[in-house]
C-alpha cells in the first residue's frame, strides 16, 4: 500500500528530510504518476505524516464552497512548490514560493483564492507550524539576507548599491515583505478559523520584529489572548514579544546601535528644569530640527507617523508605552521568570531610560547585584550563587544584556565595571561578541548627537564618553587575559577613534596592517566564486556570490570614510597645515589609496582649498542638484506647553493636532549611485557578436 502511494506521488529524494515530520525512506519512483492524479492532499503528505486535526467542513460557510480538489502531479499548486522546497532544503526557493502561496489566498480569481483557503484549512497543524519554521527571520536571516550583520547607513545608500537593499525608513526590504505576507497568512487563518499554536504566534512576532514594526509585534501578541490562548503563553512568549516591542534583538533595530540609543532630551522631565543649565532645553530642541533638516530619509521613524521616531514607542519611566506595565502584567499572569526574561527585561526598562527599576528589579533583587557611582567611577559589588538548574543561573547572556542596557543609557564605564565584576563572580568567560557590542555603544554614546546633547544636560560624569574610554576598552580586550581577535567593525571604530584623537600614523599603520589585506581577500573571493560561476555556466548570480559583493561594498565604504575623516581632521587646523604630514604624507596617501577615493579629493592647505578630480574608470556614483522638502517634525513638549500659555491654541480641545516644526524646502547637491553592471546569463561562445560586451560587464562588475 505504501509502495502503491508513493508511486502517485512523482519523484522523490531516496534520502530523509532534515525535518523532524518525515518518518520513513521514500524511494525513487518513475517521473510522472501511472494512475490519475489523486486529491492533492494525499500528494503532499511527503512532508507531514500527522492527520489534520480540523475539518473542512467548518469552513465551508465562511470562505464559500469548497472546489473539488483537482490539483494532481500533473499540475502542482504554490503550496505543493513551497512544501517541496522546504523538502528539499532549497533556502532559495523557500520564500519566493511562500510569497506565491501567499498571493494565492487573495488572488483577483475567487477560485483561485477559495482553493488555496481550502488547502490552508485542511493543511496539517505540524505542517503549518512547519512551514513557519522555515521562514523564521530570526532562524534564517542569515540564508535570505544578503547583509546580515551589517549597519546599512544613510552614507550607505549615497555611495553604494546597499540602499536598494533597505526601503525608505531603514528597514530591510524582504523583512517588510515577509511582515506583509504573513500578516495576509494570519488573516486567512483567522477567516478560515484555523486554530494556531503559541509558538506560531511566536513567529508572527519574530516576523514583525525584524520588520522594525513594534506596533504589529503587539497586535500579534494581543490576537493570542483573543483566541483563548493567554494561559499558555509561555515565558519564551512573553519574551519574543519583548524582544519586538523595544527592539532589543540586534536584527530588529537592523544593527544600528545609534536607533536605540537613549537620547538626553527624551530624560528631559519638566519639575527637574530648574536643575539644567539655562537655555539648555532650546538649544536641544534647535539641535534636534537641525538634524530633521538635514536628514534625507525617514531613517528610524514611525511609518504610521513620520514625524515620530521610534524612540517614542520606547516610554519613560512611568508612561504608557514603558515596560514597567508589562512586567507587572506578566507577574500577574505568572509567568516564570528566567535568566533570559531578567535580560530582556533589562534591556528593555534601559530602552526608556529607567534605571531605578533596571537597578531594582533586574540587578539587586534577581542577581544581588549593587553598584554605585561616583563621579565617574563605578564600584560593584555581592551577587548571588545559583545552584545548578536554576532557571536563574547566569549565562554569558546576562553580560551581553548588561552591555546592551548600560551601553544605550551612555554608561559605559558602569557597564564595563559590571561585565567585569559579573564574570569574575560567576567565573564566565566575556565572549568577543560582548566586547565588541561594548566597544561600539562606547563609540555611538561618544558621537554626535548624543554626546552633545548629554552635555546640554548638565555635566554628569556617569554619561560623559570620550574618545579616551575607547581606547582603554580597545587595550582592555586585546591584552591579557581576555586577548579578543578584533573583527573588521571593531578595527572600524578603533581607526575612527585614532582619528579623532589626531593620531593619523598609527591609523594609517592598521588600514595597511589589517583593512587593506581584508579586502584584498574579499577581492580575491568574489574573483574566486564569479569565475566559478561563469565555468559552470549559471544563468543568475548565487546568494553567496552577491553576500561577497555586499561585504566588499561595505569594507570599501568604511575605508573610503576613514581617509575622507583624515584628510578632513589633518587640515582642520591651520598650524599644522605647514607641516611634514600635509605636505609630504598626504600626497602619498592620495597615491597608495587612490582606489578608496572618490572623484572629488578635498582638503586645506596653508595655500587654501585642494581639490583633485581624477577619472574614475567605473564610477561608484553621479552628482545631481535636487530639491526636496524637510521631513515633517513635531514640536517638544515644553515648546508646546510654552505656546499654549500664550495663547496660541488649547491643550484641551478634543480636536486639538500636535503642531510641527514648518517644512523647509532644501535644495543640494546628491550623491547616486550607480547600479552594479551584471553579466546576466551563461559566458557566450566567442563567436556571438554579443561576446566582447559580456565580458567587459563582468571586468566592471569586478572593479565594484
Amino acid at each position: 500500500m505504501l509502495w502503491r502511494y508513493s508511486l502517485r506521488r512523482g519523484p522523490r529524494l531516496d534520502r530523509l528530510s532534515q525535518t523532524p515530520l518525515t518518518t520513513l525512506r521514500i524511494h525513487d519512483p518513475p517521473a510522472r504518476s501511472l494512475e490519475p492524479a489523486r486529491p492533492a492532499v494525499v500528494g503532499r503528505r511527503w512532508l507531514a505524516t500527522h492527520s489534520t486535526s480540523t475539518s473542512a467542513s467548518m469552513f465551508t460557510g465562511k470562505v464559500g464552497n469548497w472546489l473539488s480538489d483537482e490539483t494532481g502531479v500533473d499540475n502542482p499548486s504554490s503550496l505543493d512548490h513551497l512544501l517541496r522546497s522546504i523538502q528539499c532544503c532549497d533556502h532559495i526557493r523557500i520564500l519566493p514560493n511562500f510569497y506565491e502561496w501567499v498571493d494565492s489566498l487573495v488572488d483577483a480569481d475567487a477560485n483561485v483564492a477559495t482553493a488555496a483557503l481550502q488547502e490552508l484549512a485542511e493543511l496539517p497543524v505540524a505542517t503549518f507550524s512547519e512551514i513557519l519554521r522555515w521562514i523564521d527571520p530570526v532562524a534564517n536571516n542569515s540564508k535570505h539576507d544578503v547583509a546580515h550583520g551589517l549597519n546599512i547607513s544613510l552614507g550607505h545608500t549615497q555611495f553604494t548599491n546597499l540602499g536598494k537593499l533597505v526601503n525608505d525608513f531603514g528597514v530591510r526590504d524582504h523583512h517588510r515583505a515577509l511582515l506583509d505576507a504573513v500578516t495576509i497568512l494570519f488573516d486567512a487563518c483567522q477567516e478560515t478559523g484555523r486554530n494556531l499554536l503559541v509558538t506560531d504566534y511566536e513567529v508572527f512576532i519574530r516576523c514583525a520584529g525584524a520588520a522594525a514594526d513594534p506596533v504589529a509585534a503587539a497586535d500579534f501578541f494581543g490576537a493570542i489572548a483573543k483566541s483563548g490562548l493567554e494561559k499558555k503563553r509561555t515565558t519564551a512568549t512573553w519574551n519574543e514579544f519583548v524582544k519586538a516591542r523595544f527592539m532589543i534583538d540586534p536584527l530588529y533595530y537592523q544593527f544600528d546601535r545609534s536607533r536605540v540609543a537613549v537620547l538626553a532630551r527624551r530624560m528631559f522631565k519638566e519639575r527637574k528644569r530648574r536643575y539644567l543649565p539655562p537655555g539648555s532645553m532650546k538649544r536641544m530642541e534647535r539641535l534636534r530640527y537641525s538634524l530633521n533638516a538635514h536628514r534625507a530619509l525617514p531613517f528610524n521613524r514611525l511609518p504610521r507617523r513620520v514625524s515620530q521616531d521610534t524612540r517614542a514607542l520606547h516610554g519613560k519611566k512611568q508612561s504608557f508605552h514603558g515596560y514597567r506595565r508589562h512586567w507587572l502584567r506578566s507577574k500577574e499572569y505568572g509567568t516564570l521568570v528566567d535568566e533570559e526574561l531578567l535580560c530582556t527585561s533589562m534591556i528593555a526598562f534601559a530602552r526608556g531610560g529607567n534605571l531605578a527599576n533596571l537597578r531594582g528589579v533586574v540587578t539587586l533583587r534577581g542577581f544581588r547585584l549593587k553598584f554605585t557611582e561616583n563621579e565617574g567611577i563605578t564600584v560593584a559589588r555581592g551577587g548571588k550563587n545559583f545552584r545548578e538548574g536554576n532557571p536563574r543561573e547566569p549565562t554569558e547572556r546576562i553580560l551581553s544584556a548588561i552591555v546592551e542596557s548600560f551601553g544605550c543609557m551612555s554608561r559605559i564605564t558602569t557597564a564595563k565595571e559590571l561585565l567585569i565584576h559579573f564574570s569574575k563572580w560567576h567565573n564566565i568567560k566575556i565572549p568577543h561578541e560582548t566586547w565588541s557590542s561594548l566597544l561600539n555603544w562606547a563609540y555611538v554614546c561618544a558621537s554626535k548627537p548624543f554626546q552633545p546633547q548629554r552635555k546640554l544636560m548638565g555635566d554628569y560624569a556617569a554619561n560623559v564618553v570620550k574618545p579616551f574610554d575607547i581606547q582603554r576598552i580597545w587595550e582592555t580586550m586585546t591584552s591579557a587575559p581576555y586577548n579578543v581577535e578584533p573583527t573588521f567593525e571593531d578595527y572600524s571604530v578603533y581607526i575612527k577613534t585614532l582619528i579623532i584623537q589626531r593620531k593619523f600614523r598609527p591609523a594609517l599603520d592598521l588600514m595597511r596592517g589589517y583593512a587593506i589585506p581584508y579586502y584584498r581577500h574579499l577581492e580575491q573571493q568574489h574573483e574566486d566564486i564569479v569565475f566559478d560561476e561563469v565555468l559552470q555556466e549559471f544563468s543568475r548570480p548565487s546568494h553567496r556570490r552577491i553576500q561577497i559583493e555586499t561585504q566588499k561594498e561595505h569594507v570599501w565604504y568604511h575605508i573610503a570614510t576613514w581617509l575622507n575623516n583624515l584628510l578632513s581632521s589633518a587640515s582642520a587646523c591651520k598650524w599644522q597645515r605647514n607641516g611634514h604630514f600635509m605636505q609630504v604624507v598626504v600626497p602619498e596617501i592620495v597615491e597608495e589609496f587612490s582606489e578608496f577615493f572618490h572623484d572629488q579629493v578635498r582638503y586645506r592647505t596653508a595655500q587654501g582649498h585642494v581639490c583633485i578630480k581624477r577619472d574614475m574608470s567605473v564610477p561608484r556614483f553621479t552628482w545631481s542638484r535636487k530639491a526636496r522638502k524637510s521631513l515633517p517634525q513635531d514640536r517638544g513638549g515644553p515648546e508646546v506647553k510654552a505656546m499654549a500659555k500664550q495663547g496660541k491654541f488649547n491643550l484641551d480641545d478634543p480636536n486639538f493636532k500636535w503642531p510641527r516644526v514648518p517644512t523647509m524646502k532644501v535644495v543640494e547637491w546628491k550623491r547616486t549611485p550607480v547600479a552594479r553592471v551584471r553579466a546576466m546569463g551563461p559566458a557566450p561562445e566567442s563567436t556571438d557578436v554579443n561576446a566582447r560586451g559580456w565580458w567587459d560587464k563582468l571586468e566592471r562588475e569586478l572593479m565594484t
